[in-house]
């Protein structure tokens, strides 16, 4: 093995196991947009030195698989997709807080697929499960100390054990560094067959003989770790109280038993699955859980005390939550034959559902809240990539499991091998399940495109990737047109990366100044929106918070700089202007400029018919956001425009008939 394939090698278990472990208190969001990050070094590190391989070869290195084509076809749609989106820039870089299913982000995990098909060998694949399951264990017993009252999230961040550095209440509900309940349950299920995998393999419960001797012990101290971590992980899922992800989990074990009963017939082992199932039910109703409620019928079931969208916390009204959503979704889909075909555009979701937001959302308790992903990641393709995006995927998924069933009925495979990908395959299949009633996350997609090569290398140690030989003028076009860019795009990396820093900092000392008034926070804030400006121009959502910035220091210099108060008038409107043309229909941005300008008509009257127009304009967008016309409201009758001000008043109450704000303001209004 070259000295490539090692770096090669490194740099995936390095993806395996950091992606899930990274988050970082000093991001805007903490946990995806630093696993995007690394993602996406690492898949720049590795396809270099895949580059690199073929140059010190001087062979082009490249192993066919029958997934090539379906993967080519589903990253074309995306690309068609992206060039008709109503924001291009979403679609290409994805949500700015999720990321992943963005155009870059779903090249990254195709690229990583080739590169891992073409450079791993059998042994490297198994290092690769070695460095997965035991990035699992860590975050395992991370979640398990959250679970007790022990965060080393807040150790890390404040120097003391505890849990009281969450707002969420991460003891009932534990996430560890994946940052919520749910995804730490797909992750969890996806590779949680892996140990049983191990176990199964190497020693037959219904064995009464124990080896004896130094391997005997080896054999049997191995056995016991598989058992523990497989113990370790499903208790974990159990703290998460995922109720998605113990149906995964069901669904998971059909596929893992089944196969491992049908398939492997000479490996029967009855003694073996009733163990497995007695240690599943002990767990079962040893911890609380949404099954063992179901199953004992618990009439009063814990609290919910965890915060955040019920969506993703749980609890009795997220099913009907995630109806009024899927609704959305499908009236997205509906709604043009642009849309039927080609959907809104990748990732544009959280655009495009305010258009199409059922009225029925405005009784729920999550009224208020974005949502920028369709709680089904199939509708979700759906509705921002149409059918043609949405067939496309489901070819794909359809190649790859297509991969599984192929590679466990190869006779050629060894019977350890099979049992690895009988694994591999049940944690696949849970992945589907969980993307059912929520949306893949950075690590989870990654295991989505990486088990089935998994898959496909462990059945394939004797067969070699195609060489193909390259001439000296094509060694220098790599060179210059692969390795440099390389570069370059770590750099740019690093600025995005630096950019976030200094906009959540930024976000943090707005939100003390809006605390405490005190001045020199909003200065301090204006300068690293500033900063993060200039590393990122192109980030709408960082062009918005600055106009916000500069229109409260404006606000504050009004009095006694009014030159400087002028300037940053003038600065804030630019800032405004430069976010809305980077992403015209979404609705938080009209929304932050009307909030901007009524900041500026401390200064200059005239700005309050600016807010009035970004608000008309929202209200466009999003014409079931109650909000909305009773802000609008607000600034007209601000405006002397009472009339007008209590249609919009009215309206609001139409939209949300309990909504106390548009009532107050109507009753102040009656003569």
């Amino acid at each position: 093995m070259s000295n490539w394939q090692k770096v090669i090698t490194l740099g995936f278990c390095t993806l395996f196991i950091l992606v899930p472990l990274i988050w970082l208190p000093n991001t805007s969001e903490l946990f995806e947009f630093n696993k995007i990050i690394v993602t996406y070094i690492l898949t720049i590190i590795i396809v270099s030195s895949w580059i690199g391989r073929c140059i010190a070869e001087k062979k082009f290195v490249f192993r066919h698989t029958p997934l090539d084509i379906p993967i080519l076809i589903f990253l074309l749609s995306t690309l068609i997709s992206t060039l008709f989106s109503l924001d291009i820039h979403i679609s290409i870089y994805g949500y700015y807080s999720r990321w992943n299913g963005g155009l870059l982000s779903l090249l990254s995990y195709t690229l990583l697929y080739w590169a891992f098909v073409s450079n791993m060998t059998r042994k490297r694949v198994v290092l690769s499960i070695q460095c997965s399951v035991f990035s699992a264990v860590i975050i395992a017993i991370y979640g398990g100390l959250e679970h007790f009252g022990w965060s080393p999230s807040c150790l890390f961040t404040r120097g003391s054990w505890g849990v009281d550095c969450w707002v969420q209440d991460v003891k009932n509900r534990v996430f560890a560094t994946l940052g919520q309940p749910n995804w730490l349950a797909a992750y969890l299920i996806a590779l949680i067959w892996v140990p049983m995998s191990a176990l199964n393999s190497k020693f037959s419960f219904d064995k009464l003989r124990i080896p004896s001797g130094i391997e005997g012990e080896i054999r049997n101290s191995k056995q016991i770790l598989n058992l523990l971590i497989f113990i370790l992980l499903f208790t974990v899922l159990l703290f998460t109280k995922s109720r998605s992800g113990l149906l995964a989990f069901g669904v998971s074990a059909v596929v893992f038993w089944g196969l491992y009963f049908w398939k492997l017939e000479k490996l029967k082992n009855y003694l073996g699955f009733g163990i497995w199932g007695l240690i599943i039910a002990t767990l079962i109703f040893s911890v609380g859980n949404p099954l063992r409620n179901l199953i004992t019928r618990t009439q009063n079931p814990e609290p919910k005390t965890s915060q955040g969208p019920a969506l993703e916390v749980g609890g009795t009204e997220s099913g009907s939550i995630r109806k009024i959503v899927w609704t959305g979704a499908t009236r997205i889909w509906k709604s043009s034959i642009k849309n039927l075909i080609l959907g809104t555009g990748t990732e544009t979701f959280a655009e495009a559902y305010y258009q199409f937001r059922p009225i029925e959302h405005n009784q729920t308790s999550e009224w208020e809240l974005l949502y920028n992903k369709a709680h089904n990641e199939f509708l979700n393709y759906l509705a921002t990539t149409g059918m043609l995006g949405l067939i496309s995927y489901l070819v794909l998924l359809g190649f790859m499991a297509w991969i599984f069933f192929k590679t466990i009925n190869d006779q050629r495979m060894t019977t350890n091998d099979n049992y690895m990908t009988v694994a591999l395959l049940a944690g696949w299949v849970s992945i589907l399940v969980t993307n059912f009633w929520g949306f893949s996350v950075v690590i989870v997609q990654l295991l989505l495109f990486l088990l089935p090569a998994m898959a496909i290398t462990l059945k394939s140690e004797s067969r070699r990737a195609e060489e193909y030989k390259l001439g000296q003028g094509q060694i220098f076009a790599i060179l210059l047109f692969a390795l440099t860019p390389a570069l370059l795009l770590l750099y740019s990396i690093f600025r995005y990366f630096l950019a976030d820093v200094k906009y959540a900092t930024a976000l943090n000392l707005i939100k003390i100044f809006q605390t405490t008034g005190q001045p020199q926070y909003v200065l301090s804030a204006y300068q690293q929106y500033t900063s993060a400006y200039t590393l990122n121009p192109a980030e709408p959502a960082i062009s918005s918070e600055l106009a916000v910035a500069a229109g409260y220091l404006a606000n504050s210099l009004n009095q006694t700089d009014a030159t400087s108060a002028g300037q940053l008038a003038q600065i804030a409107l630019a800032a405004s202007d430069k976010a809305i043309a980077t992403s015209p229909h979404h609705p938080n941005y009209y929304k932050s400029r009307a909030r901007t300008m009524i900041l500026l008509s401390d200064i200059d009257t005239n700005y309050l018919s600016l807010a009035a127009e970004a608000l008309a304009k929202a209200a466009q967008l999003s014409p079931t956001d109650p909000r909305i016309p009773f802000n609008l409201g607000i600034v007209e009758n601000y405006m002397g425009a009472t009339p007008s001000a209590i249609l919009n008043f009215k309206k609001s109450l139409e939209l949300k008939p309990d909504f106390a704000d548009p009532a107050k303001q109507l009753q102040e209004l009656s003569p």
